[in-house]
């Protein structure tokens, strides 16, 4: 039964979104694949360890000045089903750069065997900087004059819930939770807007006999005033080390993503992404690589829920229990 509803989800989402246009609002990654947190921090503590990851993503390699992000992500557990988290990134556009820091909580909740709630929030701060000295313009323009930079700090929070069953997951979320302005009001009246964000992922890992396994993944993406992305993906991995994936984003965009596990600590991962239309088709394709580490094992939170529970002296116990209880009633 709930197999049949896991496959009814993955089918409705897919029809409902199919045809939804897009947009974004902050640097994309396509590593969530096997960097869960970078998706939604409330991931924090579902791989079983502490976690390290370093990124760097280039875009539009044909086109000069483009996007650069670098970005560092780590949770680790602090006990009794709680986990902190953190990340920070820069993006810089030519003259425009932006920074971002932001720390999370994560607390797990069991509501069954082999089913469990996270629920994560977190905090961010924003610093967005424009850099006077490498504009090509009049120079005694008065928005700009005797300034090397013009800079911006604003705040903002996010929320999610992520419900795991085994290796199935599904979650919803805003990523940004204030509409904020953030704008250079010293110098002009201009506004710069973040605006509220939605998320909706589901995934769900099938074994297809020996060692390979099949992940197909969607995230949904939904900015107020702005369009709607789409990620639909699908991950082979091979002896629960190695991995190779495919996934298409409804901006005419397809990556092509190589990785494994290097060794029992260190995880790498490239992905290739290119344009089959639009804007992207002509860019030039994109870059990103990451480099994470696992420290830190803790078996009592996370094994149980990436596989299942064996019969163990305390379920047993249990029985016996109850057993006992129903015939003393009977007697």
């Amino acid at each position: 039964m709930i197999r049949k509803v896991k496959y009814m989800i993955l089918g409705l989402v897919c029809f409902l979104f199919g045809k939804a246009a897009v947009g974004q609002q902050f640097p994309l990654t396509n590593h969530y694949l096997f960097n869960p947190y970078s998706l939604s921090p409330t991931f924090a503590g579902s791989k079983g360890a502490g976690e390290f990851f370093f990124n760097y993503r280039k875009d539009w390699l044909n086109f000069a000045n483009s996007p650069e992000t670098y970005r560092f992500n780590t949770n680790f557990h602090i006990g009794n089903n709680m986990y902190l988290g953190a990340e920070a990134f820069m993006d810089q556009v030519d003259i425009f750069q932006r920074f971002k820091g932001s720390l999370s909580y994560t607390y797990r909740l069991q509501m069954a065997e082999n089913q469990f709630l996270h629920f994560g929030i977190w905090g961010s701060v924003y610093q967005n900087i424009i850099n006077i000295d490498d504009i090509s313009g009049n120079l005694n323009d008065p928005l700009i004059r005797n300034l090397d930079q013009l800079s911006k700090m604003t705040y903002n929070g996010g929320f999610s819930l992520i419900y795991f069953n085994k290796a199935f997951n599904v979650g919803f979320g805003m990523p940004t939770i204030m509409r904020t302005r953030d704008a250079y009001l010293l110098q002009s009246q201009g506004n710069f807007a973040f605006e509220q964000e939605y998320q909706f992922h589901i995934s769900n890992t099938f074994n297809l006999g020996g060692d390979i396994g099949l992940m197909p993944f969607v995230v949904v993406r939904r900015t107020s005033n702005q369009p709607t992305i789409i990620d639909a993906s699908a991950t082979f991995i091979f002896s629960n080390r190695f991995w190779m994936s495919a996934l298409y984003r409804n901006s005419q965009v397809l990556a092509l993503g190589i990785g494994g596990e290097l060794f029992n600590t260190m995880n790498l991962n490239y992905t290739y992404e290119l344009g089959i239309g639009g804007i992207h088709y002509r860019s030039g394709g994109t870059h990103e690589i990451t480099l994470g580490f696992r420290f830190g094992h803790y078996d009592g939170d996370v094994r149980e829920m990436n596989q299942p529970k064996q019969k163990n002296k305390r379920y047993m116990l249990h029985d016996y229990q109850q057993l006992y209880e129903q015939k003393y009633r009977k007697d």
